[in-house]
C-alpha cells in the first residue's frame, strides 16, 4: 500500500536539504545528515556505468561520516577551498522525489536533479543527474545516512563541491 504522507514527508526532506545548500545554511544542513553518513559521488567507468566501491575505486567525492562533511565547510567557511572561493551563488532543482522502498529503520529514496551554479569569475556551470538517499528514522524526523550522487554528464565541467552537486 502507498503511503501518501510518508511520501510527502520524505520530499518535504530533500526539498529542505537543497534550500539549506542554497541559502548556505550550513550547520542546519549539517544536522540532516547522521553521524556515520556517506556523501558520495561515484565516477563514470569507461565501460558505462559507475563505479561501485567507494573504498577500492575513483570517486568523484567520497566523504565518510559527518565529521568529514563539517570539515569540509569549515574549508568552504574559511576559504580554503579553491573550488569554493568565492563560493558561487546555487540554485538546486529537485523533483521526481520517490520513495523506492521503506521499513521500520530506512527508507530508500531516488530523486532527479539540477544545480544551476553562478559566480563572477567562472559564470554559470549546470550540472544535472539522480540521487539516491537511505534515510534513517529518528523519532518524527529523517536523518540521511548516505547520499549517492550520480551526474548525468560524466565530463566535469569546472569545479565543483557538496553545495553544487
Amino acid at each position: 500500500m502507498f503511503d501518501h504522507r510518508l511520501q510527502a514527508e520524505v520530499a518535504d526532506f530533500v526539498y529542505r536539504e537543497a534550500r539549506l545548500l542554497d541559502r548556505r545554511q550550513w550547520s542546519a544542513w549539517l544536522d540532516l545528515y547522521a553521524e556515520d553518513a556517506v556523501f558520495w559521488m561515484p565516477a563514470p567507468r569507461m565501460s558505462g556505468g559507475y563505479t561501485e566501491n567507494p573504498e577500492l575505486e575513483l570517486n568523484y567525492v567520497y566523504i565518510v561520516g559527518r565529521a568529514g562533511l563539517e570539515a569540509r565547510i569549515v574549508r568552504i567557511e574559511t576559504n580554503s577551498s579553491m573550488a569554493s572561493t568565492p563560493p558561487p551563488r546555487t540554485c538546486h532543482l529537485v523533483t521526481g522525489v520517490t520513495v523506492e522502498e521503506a521499513n521500520a529503520q530506512e527508507i530508500g529514496v531516488a530523486a532527479s536533479w539540477q544545480v544551476v551554479s553562478f559566480s563572477e569569475q567562472r559564470g554559470q556551470q549546470l550540472r544535472s543527474g539522480s540521487y539516491e538517499y537511505r534515510l534513517r528514522r529518528t523519532g518524527d524526523a529523517f536523518l540521511i545516512a548516505r547520499k549517492k550522487i550520480l551526474l548525468l554528464k560524466h565530463v566535469v565541467d569546472g569545479y565543483f563541491d557538496v553545495y553544487s552537486i
